[in-house]
């Protein structure tokens, strides 16, 4: 008798326990060994992360939607681990994992959390479980349950019940809403069928039961089962509808859930982008103790004042925005979460005696120090300031945050701001390049890197189809003050 069988992709096992060893544990030895051979290849922070995206998951994602037979989640701690290893090049890591996988538009960097991909993609066939429509599905999975659906879902019967989660499928399934059903659900949803969930479950399932919220009526604060006469296409006879009533009163001391909840808005009435909607929604929730971000926090004590949220909210969303280079929106990441490696953090990982700046020689290295603070460095910025003065022919004040994190607020007028964060960005890569050295970048270094920025300025007005105008618009001052300061740029 043949052990296994490759129907559409899956390996289908004589027995149910050999399928996460022949399908997930196969797959994810290939996917070690791409991940091997990437990580000979010279690739950016965000290169890596990008590869993992578009070829780790989809080949995950494909088993998740297609096997739920995840019933322990120890092997996500080793999957992360093995990313983790290949995206840090077996160093240690230097952000957090939590805000690796958070959302851009929130200060991340969007690397897929593969458990709550897994975990997104069980709602996904959780959905059928809830609306009760899909029947034919319904008798496939439910073949040996007592009892209907919801009385699983939302009446623990699953504690009377245990043939339910003997199932391989429903188990992991069950599992994962268990664990997000009070946060999915605080009261009793409109989406809940107690009529389902009283009735013996048939070989036939039908379809149409009634929820809730077709059921209960609000009568001043207190709520009501409908009439009798208003719900006779619902219910059987006296008897049914007075077993419904029970359920009702013993529903209401929870009380009842009136506006629609993000499981309706986000999983059950969606018909398109469900798994990302839900991915979406379970990393909002798994990110939310780092909202404010301790990088964030250490920012603020640096420049001797607080960043308001919302303009780091607006670099991530906008001012990141201003190109569609990776290597620079890079550099601005890394400044956020303070990467490099500075004196004080050297000597105290190899505990030695000198912590001293590398460019004065004089003061502790600490991280704004080296990018602000040092009086060659400060000497550095003050002659990237008077320049972009001459650029833009107005006066602006000189903050840290705009200069070091691109947050420019309204320091700079709105047309000149793609520019400024590309003449920022040009002198801290300049920067980072003498990063252990005594030297420091020289103008005609951070012209000719803005020089060649117009060529990126030009890919990027070109992929995003805006125009050849609007990259004129952008650099135009800036090559009038080359033409006429220096007179190296023909217009």
């Amino acid at each position: 008798m043949v052990k296994k069988v490759k129907y559409l992709g899956v390996n289908l096992t004589s027995k149910n326990l050999n399928l996460f060893k022949d399908n997930y544990e196969k797959c994810w030895l290939e996917v070690k060994k791409d991940l091997e051979t990437w990580s000979r290849l010279k690739l950016s922070l965000l290169g890596r992360i990008a590869a993992v995206k578009m070829n780790v998951l989809p080949k995950m994602l494909f088993l998740f939607q297609t096997l739920q037979v995840v019933d322990r989640m120890e092997c996500f701690g080793k999957w992360q681990r093995d990313i983790s290893k290949f995206v840090w090049q077996g160093k240690k890591p230097r952000i957090k994992f939590k805000i690796l996988t958070d959302a851009k538009e929130r200060g991340g960097f969007a690397l897929p959390d593969l458990r709550l991909y897994y975990e997104a993609a069980a709602f996904c066939w959780l959905k059928d479980w809830i609306l009760l429509e899909n029947t034919d599905v319904l008798d496939l999975e439910g073949f040996n349950n007592s009892l209907g659906w919801h009385a699983y879902l939302w009446y623990g019967k699953v504690k009377t019940h245990g043939m339910f989660k003997n199932h391989i499928v429903r188990k992991a399934i069950f599992m994962v809403w268990m664990k997000y059903k009070d946060l999915l659900e605080s009261k009793t949803p409109r989406w809940l069928s107690p009529v389902e969930a009283k009735a013996w479950k048939k070989p036939n399932m039908e379809a149409g039961w009634p929820k809730y919220w077709e059921l209960i009526e609000k009568i001043g604060d207190n709520w009501r089962l409908r009439s009798f006469e208003n719900l006779k296409d619902k219910v059987r006879d006296w008897f049914h509808y007075a077993q419904i009533n029970e359920v009702v009163k013993l529903d209401k001391k929870i009380g009842f859930q009136v506006e629609k909840s993000k499981l309706e808005t986000e999983l059950l009435e969606p018909k398109t982008k469900v798994l990302s909607r839900m991915y979406n929604l379970l990393l909002k929730w798994n990110t939310q103790d780092e909202t404010v971000k301790s990088a964030m926090i250490k920012w603020a004590q640096d420049i001797g004042y607080n960043i308001m949220f919302e303009d780091w909210e607006r670099l991530w969303t906008i001012g990141m925005k201003f190109t569609a280079c990776n290597a620079l929106k890079e550099n601005i990441m890394k400044m956020i979460y303070r990467w490099y490696m500075t004196p004080v953090k050297l000597a105290k990982i190899y505990h030695l005696s000198d912590n001293k700046c590398w460019k004065c020689k004089e003061a502790e290295g600490t991280f704004f120090h080296l990018w602000w603070t040092c009086p060659r460095v400060k000497a550095f910025w003050e002659m990237i300031y008077n320049e972009l003065k001459k650029v833009f022919k107005y006066t602006f004040s000189k903050k840290p945050e705009a200069f070091l994190l691109g947050i420019v607020g309204q320091k700079v007028l709105k047309k000149d701001r793609t520019f400024f964060m590309y003449a920022t960005t040009a002198a801290r890569i300049l920067i980072a390049k003498h990063w252990k050295t005594q030297d420091l970048p020289t103008l005609e270094e951070w012209q000719t890197q803005l020089i060649d920025y117009m060529e990126l300025a030009e890919m990027t007005a070109r992929i995003r189809d805006l125009g050849e105008e609007a990259m004129e618009e952008d650099w135009k001052k800036f090559k009038n003050y080359l033409q006429k300061f220096y007179k190296l740029y023909e217009l």
